[in-house]
């Protein structure tokens, strides 16, 4: 593709285009509880049991943001002083996703009303539980509802079509934390609803929401929090991170919060989330990147066989076996996805049924696009970048020959790369420009530029592992000297190789000085 040249007020008009403020520019800004439908008659429900001291059972999800939204959840109720509150997050292994009939009868004997945060607009089964044993069911989730529409007493979703609230792509721990906002206006409580935007930031980063509007707001102001708060979680990550950004929590962070719902049980994280102490976060988080480096092995086993047992159609490839770990199939579909420029669907084989994870590729909407498949699936749910499904392996081919030409393709996003740029405008300026429009992430992607005719002066390896290199690179049509960085070199580079480097600028804090993040070396 052509690109054209840029120069900073070019590249400043071409990030204002991207819109990403949406009107939402404070707090002040963002829609009221009652803009998301049914949530101030959910809200009702849940504060009369409170009056009456009766318990509130919460079912949670096992990824980083049900984690985070069980989060909000157990924070509001210490900040409210009402203990008579459980939650519960299901074990992916022993209890399967999301509130349910059999975990309901395991755990809601002594409950009033039962709630869903991230998940519950698939549960069927738990609504008619909850009927049939006079128990209230709110449902606060931000999954596509299906055809079948749970029989619950209230469903918060702003995925329903009733529902008006402006920005549909909301986390699951926004919904919850809207739902909370509801409570404190029902109760009449003294809660600072601005105490939970650190859970806020980390769950939208995690579920890849795109970050304009509301959450671009959310993440931006739970970001300045852990830089400034002094509970355990802020400090901990000041620790361990010397710059806390969407990047650093989606890369770093995220993966290990994951990590314990996929590898062995999602409480370890959540306690991590609401501790308060800081020597226990430490010792959580250490639990975690255990248990991360066990998912890394998982993972590079399982896709290593998925390559042998792989079945490619023109647009879609799909790869399953038994005895695979459920926990990471899903890492495994996005690795095959990126890797053939496909959706890639993954799934572990038990006595004849199928049940596996969907990744997105090159704007493909994965639930619209197996919803009117749903005759051959068990059982599915999800949003437009991943599902997770289930079906007899009898139905498969059929299944994909159908997806073929049922996809759901919708329009691109922002333009990663905005241009050609000369070497000689990279400077503090053209940072604090790209700085202005931070978050980057979904739908605000960081900027990418392109130098031509650069040549590597000097190479010096990074880390023990031989796969992370420092350049000093060099333009002789200005005689410009530039820092590159290249993180998982796919080739080792020489001293006098000349070429086209896509880059993203990044500031180095430690050394104060700017660095080209290598994308591509051409």
């Amino acid at each position: 593709m052509a690109y054209p040249f840029v120069d900073k007020a070019q590249i400043l008009e071409m990030l204002l285009a991207r819109d990403v403020h949406r009107g939402i520019t404070s707090l002040q800004h963002l829609p009221k509880p009652e803009c998301l439908a049914h949530n101030m008659e959910g809200a009702r429900i849940v504060a009369e049991c409170i009056k009456k001291g009766q318990e509130v059972l919460v079912v949670g999800d096992y990824d980083a943001d049900g984690i985070c939204a069980s989060a909000v959840m157990i924070h509001f109720f210490r900040l409210l002083g009402y203990a008579n509150m459980r939650l519960i997050i299901p074990h992916r292994f022993d209890d399967g996703y999301g509130v349910s009939g059999a975990l309901l009868e395991k755990y809601a004997n002594n409950a009033a009303v039962v709630v869903s945060v991230d998940n519950g607009i698939t549960a069927v089964c738990a609504a008619k539980w909850c009927k049939e044993a006079g128990i209230p069911l709110i449902i606060t989730d931000h999954h596509t509802p299906t055809d079948e529409i749970p029989n619950a007493d209230v469903i918060i979703d702003p995925y329903l079509p009733e529902c008006t609230f402006p920005q549909k792509a909301i986390c699951g721990a926004v919904v919850a934390w809207y739902f909370c906002a509801a409570l404190k206006q029902e109760l009449g409580a003294k809660v600072d609803m601005s105490a939970f935007l650190e859970y806020l930031a980390i769950a939208s980063i995690g579920d890849i929401m795109p970050l304009v509007g509301i959450n671009r707001l959310l993440v931006k102001r739970g970001i300045e929090r852990l830089g400034q708060i002094q509970t355990p979680l802020a400090q901990l990550l000041r620790l361990k991170y010397r710059h806390i950004n969407a990047q650093t929590l989606g890369f770093y962070f995220v993966p290990l919060l994951n990590a314990a719902g996929r590898m062995a049980s999602a409480d370890k994280a959540l306690a991590l989330l609401v501790c308060e102490n800081l020597t226990q976060a430490n010792a959580i988080y250490d639990e975690l990147l255990e248990l991360n480096q066990m998912r890394k092995a998982t993972q590079s086993k399982i896709l290593q066989s998925a390559h042998k047992h792989l079945i490619e159609r023109e647009h879609i490839v799909v790869s399953y076996a038994q005895g695979w770990h459920e926990g990471v199939l899903g890492i495994v579909a996005s690795a095959l996805a990126n890797e053939y420029g496909k959706s890639a669907f993954v799934f572990n084989e038990t006595e004849g049924v199928l049940k596996g994870s969907g990744r997105s590729y090159g704007g493909v909407n994965l639930i619209a696009s197996i919803t009117s498949l749903s005759e051959h699936l068990l059982g599915f749910g999800g949003h437009s970048g991943a599902v997770g499904l289930s079906l007899e392996v009898g139905r498969l081919e059929h299944f994909i020959e159908s997806l073929q030409t049922h996809l759901v393709i919708e329009e691109a996003g922002a333009d990663e790369v905005l241009g050609i740029l000369d070497s000689g405008e990279i400077d503090e300026e053209l940072m604090r420009i790209i700085e202005r429009f931070e978050p980057f992430g979904a739908e605000n992607p960081t900027p990418i530029f392109i130098c031509n005719g650069l040549s590597i002066e000097s190479i010096k390896p990074l880390g023990n592992e031989g796969k992370h290199f420092e350049y000093i690179l060099y333009d002789k049509n200005n005689q410009t000297r530039l820092v590159g960085v290249e993180f998982f070199a796919t080739c080792k580079r020489e001293v006098g190789q000349c070429g086209n480097v896509h880059f993203e600028l990044l500031r180095d804090e430690f050394k104060n000085r700017l660095k080209l993040k290598i994308i591509d070396f051409v």
